[in-house]
């Protein structure tokens, strides 16, 4: 140390001001050196994962944690979310300025002269024409081909789920994508078939995703949920909300009739069961009358079964002779040219 600062002295203090320059520039350029390489030393957030990429090629993928990287322009570190993360994208096509003020106009969604502007409206099975607004979740499964589509992703998504859309809802009527006419909306085939129309969707998005993948063009994503507000044009709106009041009234006049016809039945059935109780009693009275005016008969018919006619009246006559004979003062009996006669006395008959 003694010679170096003797060595100091001798150079003069303009020599000695050098020597310290270069000192400061040479612990400056060490500073700057271990900056420089743990400047790709950085924390991964939980929702997020990290690419590394190495002289333009990917080198590995790493999740949330401390990240050891070389320093640029060796390796380059590119944050994208996790793959448990979801990323939403509104489908640009049913979402135009214009349209978004049908959203908040009276009359509901209308379409546009403009061919362009019409792209949120679509052809269902039975030619119904829908409106739909509609958003996408997706997840990254694939950091690596997400990392190659980069800014790819979205555009191809939104086609993929267009196209989607167009064949899912070729094949449904109106009323199993919304609710159209209250009549068919509690059919529990036509609501089920509604609450599947997402889920169609999904699966839809996802097998195109697939095909991509295995023609070595994958996107990276796949699609989690899928939410759409599908509406009618205004002025087929107005036609159902007035077909909905016509079947209203409809209804409120077919109650009315079904009343007024039970409350006819009603007096119908009473009026039947007052005439058919009277019948009934008036004829088990003629039926008894008749019974206790037959009944001697019908006692001597079954007293005397073996008998001929002649000698049941000759018997009949004889049992009821006696209490009227018995009856009289006296009886004087004449015999004349062989014949009986009875006489009794009292007035000429």
């Amino acid at each position: 140390m003694s010679s170096a600062a003797e060595d100091m002295r001798d150079v003069g203090p303009w020599g000695q001001a050098v020597a310290l320059s270069f000192r400061f520039l040479l612990l400056g350029a060490v500073v700057i050196a271990i900056g420089w390489l743990v400047s790709n030393i950085r924390q991964v957030p939980p929702d997020s994962q990290a690419v590394v990429v190495r002289f333009g090629a990917i080198a590995r993928v790493q999740g949330p944690g401390l990240l050891l990287a070389w320093p640029k322009p060796i390796e380059q570190v590119v944050l994208v979310p996790a793959a448990a993360r979801q990323i939403q994208l509104p489908i640009a096509r049913f979402l135009d300025s214009e349209k978004e003020s049908f959203m908040t106009s009276t009359f509901g969604f209308s379409p546009s002269d403009t061919a362009r502007l019409n792209g949120g409206f679509l052809l269902t099975g039975d030619s119904s024409v829908v409106h739909l607004v509609a958003q996408v979740f997706y997840q990254i499964n694939d950091a690596e081909a997400y990392m190659v589509a980069a800014d790819h992703v979205g555009p191809a998504l939104q086609r993929l789920f267009i196209a989607s859309t167009v064949d899912a809802l070729a094949a449904r009527d109106l009323d199993t994508v919304l609710v159209a006419r209250p009549e068919i909306a509690a059919r529990n085939a036509e609501a089920a078939r509604r609450e599947r129309l997402r889920g169609d969707l999904v699966n839809a998005v996802n097998r195109r995703l697939q095909d991509l993948a295995d023609k070595g063009a994958g996107l990276g994503i796949t699609v989690s949920r899928v939410d759409l507000v599908p509406a009618i044009p205004g002025g087929a709106k107005n036609a159902f909300d007035e077909v909905l009041v016509v079947t209203q009234e409809a209804e409120q006049a077919i109650a009315g009739a079904h009343t007024g016809a039970e409350m006819a039945m009603q007096e119908a059935n009473q009026s039947k069961d007052r005439i058919t109780t009277n019948a009934t009693a008036a004829a088990e009275e003629r039926v008894s009358g008749a019974t206790v005016a037959t009944a001697s008969i019908a006692a001597l018919g079954k007293a005397n079964a073996d008998m001929s006619r002649g000698m049941q009246m000759s018997r009949l006559y004889y049992d009821r002779i006696g209490p009227i004979l018995k009856k009289a003062g006296h009886v004087e009996v004449v015999a004349k040219d062989g014949t009986a006669r009875l006489l009794l006395p009292g007035a000429t008959p």
